[in-house]
């Protein structure tokens, strides 16, 4: 997860607020998520997390992108979760936005904030639905 949340943060210039899953601070929000796994040469190359409403968490690894990893794992986990579903991405992740929309999530919402006092940084993120 660690090289793919480099990436992900890599898209809105926020790369200075990176921290190891380990440590991260919605760690226990994250283990509170049901988690499938995907395996490629048994070696893990994604994982989906998510909550009643919420597609939390996808990520492959960068090496494994554009092999249809994401969409198997975003297509399971959307068999399980009753409609309407929410997630949020940032705003200028264009490859995942553009993966959602493949699914049929729309925008409902853009915010513009500051990361934190720590990190000053502003970023955007959307909040995406499917119905």
């Amino acid at each position: 997860m660690d090289r793919a949340r480099r990436q992900e943060l890599k898209s809105e210039n926020l790369e200075e607020v990176f921290l190891p899953l380990k440590d991260a601070p919605y760690l226990d929000y994250f283990l509170s998520c049901k988690i499938y796994l995907a395996f490629e040469d048994d070696v893990l190359a994604g994982f989906v997390g998510f909550r009643p409403g919420d597609l939390s968490f996808v990520y492959v690894d960068p090496s494994r992108q554009g092999r249809g990893i994401a969409t198997t794992l975003i297509q399971k986990a959307l068999d399980e979760l009753e409609r309407p579903i929410r997630l949020d991405v940032f705003t200028n992740n264009k490859r995942a936005k553009a993966l959602y929309e493949k699914f049929g999530f729309k925008t409902v919402k853009t915010v513009t904030e500051k990361w934190s006092d720590k990190f000053p940084v502003i970023f955007s993120q959307d909040t995406m639905e499917l119905r």
